[in-house]
């Protein structure tokens, strides 16, 4: 969401109820602009970061009309799924044999295959959008093709 300098927006709050199970997060992300002061339902200044808001109360933001410049936004909401979580690096799964079974299967397979000669090489930033299943390479219709490069 972008906000214009001397603009406001208007958010409803969720449809939940106050017990424990229909519970809903709500999390504002600041992307770009916070030089302007975003104002959050009054009294809540942006500066900078993430916000987290009550999803049970309107939400408004706005920006004054002196801001320098317009301030963008991601809006994140959601029921937690309440389910057991297990990270490490990259893969998040629900238990460590997961993540275990996941470090194996990249290790196998890369995860469908890399095109590349080595881990640490990306595709160009021009290459776009592109998909890789089944050995088979699908980009959207105005996707460029590209090769593997260095990291810089």
């Amino acid at each position: 969401m972008t906000i214009q300098p001397g603009g406001t927006l208007q958010i409803p709050k969720a449809h939940i109820t106050t017990d424990k199970k229909n519970k809903v997060n709500r999390t504002l992300y600041c992307i770009e602009g916070i030089k302007g002061g975003a104002v959050i339902n009054n009294d809540f200044k942006v500066k900078d970061g993430i916000i987290t808001v009550d999803a049970s109360v309107d939400l408004e933001i706005s920006l004054p009309s002196s801001a320098s410049e317009p301030v963008e936004f991601l809006l994140l909401q959601g029921k937690p799924i309440e389910e057991p979580v297990a990270q490490h690096g990259p893969f998040v799964m629900n238990t460590r044999s997961e993540i275990e079974k996941a470090f194996m299967d990249y290790s196998a397979t890369k995860f469908g295959g890399w095109p590349c000669p080595r881990d640490d090489m990306v595709f160009p930033r021009e290459k776009g959008r592109f998909a890789l299943l089944y050995g088979e390479e699908t980009a959207p219709p105005d996707a460029d093709t590209g090769v593997c490069q260095e990291q810089n």
